[in-house]
């Protein structure tokens, strides 16, 4: 054997030697306490040495968020519902108006309106609505009537914020108004 074969095999045999702790060069435990020289490897079985537990922990940490950006989206789309929901009963009163007609002249009718455009069956999120008829520059046919209708929304319940949702429509008078849209509150 050359001297190089020779010193490959001692360091084959040294390398075995120290990944099983036999290094006889190194003494297996410390006498005095601390760390020790030697490092020995455990082999460890290959679920607990791996990375896979990793994306559980992350997908737990992101889940919550995501959870949290669903219900604002999804709380936000009814915010939007009831706006439109709103518009359209203020057009529906201020067309009764602009025309005369006396199918919405008493709160109780118009309140029975917003009952049929469902702005307020099964929300708890909803106060009380709140609508206003007005003619800004007076009664006569040609000008302008204006009908809002308001609400106070909760936006994301356990936050306990409000905003105020607002209907508005406005259109010119065609007939002069006998029968004016009554103003007030449905609860």
């Amino acid at each position: 054997m050359t001297a190089a074969t020779e010193h490959v095999e001692l360091l084959r045999s040294s390398s075995r030697r120290f990944e099983d702790g036999k290094d006889p060069q190194l003494p297996a435990r410390p006498a005095t306490g601390g760390l020790s020289p030697v490092r020995s490897r455990t082999r460890l079985p290959r679920i607990l040495r791996g990375e896979s537990g990793q994306s559980v922990v992350e997908f737990g940490m992101v889940v919550p968020l995501l959870c949290v950006l669903v219900l604002v989206f999804v709380d936000f789309g009814k915010a939007m519902n009831y706006w439109l929901d709103m518009t359209h009963v203020a057009n529906q009163i201020v067309r009764q108006a602009a025309v005369n007609s006396p199918n919405l002249t008493t709160l109780a009718q118009q309140c029975a309106q917003l009952e049929t455009n469902e702005l307020r069956t099964g929300s708890s999120s909803v106060d009380s609505v709140t609508i206003t008829t007005t003619y800004p520059s007076g009664q006569a046919v040609g000008n302008v009537v204006t009908s809002e209708v308001a609400t106070n929304y909760k936006f994301i319940p356990f936050i306990n914020k409000t905003w105020t949702i607002k209907g508005k429509a406005s259109m010119r008078l065609e007939r002069d108004p006998t029968a004016v849209p009554a103003s007030g509150t449905c609860s």
